[in-house]
């Protein structure tokens, strides 16, 4: 009869060899532990989000009265209130010229972009102002200033 648990002729009370033979059980163990730490330390971390400091636009906003952004801003604003919150969303794109570049022969396409502008404002005086540049990974917040300019001369 046949045991089918034990291998390579050794009886049932050897002791039990290394998986992989040359290296004692301990040291295997030692580095499996030292490979899964560092993939899940190092793997999964991920750079905290950096939030741009407000431009000077923004923080010439603060302050402003809706009929004053309603008078200088350009575009119409989606609006939204509730009781005294009154939040005023403004969407600018980039221009097609901007979006291309000439090359020798053709032209090349960038990435269609924008960004909006959301301003939060209590009893009709702006408290706050955010600009979200789209797509999320491509910085550029100068069209969101570009909505309020004639603003900054008032």
């Amino acid at each position: 009869m046949t045991d089918l648990t034990h291998s390579g002729g050794a009886p049932p009370n050897a002791p039990s060899q290394s998986l992989i033979r040359g290296y004692p059980s301990g040291i295997l163990f030692v580095g499996t532990l030292a490979m899964l730490t560092w993939f899940g330390t190092g793997g999964c971390t991920t750079t905290p989000s950096e939030t741009p400091a407000p431009s000077f636009t923004q923080q010439a906003l603060v302050g402003k009265t809706k009929q004053e952004l309603l008078t200088c801003a350009q575009g119409r604003p989606e609006e939204k209130t509730v009781d005294e919150i009154t939040v005023l969303k403004y969407y600018k794109e980039a221009s097609l010229l901007e979006e291309s570049f000439p090359g020798t022969k053709s032209s090349f396409a960038r990435v269609h972009h924008g960004c909006w502008a959301t301003l939060r404002l209590t009893r009709d005086v702006v408290t706050e102002v955010q600009y979200r540049s789209v797509p999320m990974d491509y910085q550029d917040d100068d069209h969101c200033d570009e909505i309020f300019a004639p603003c900054l001369n008032q």
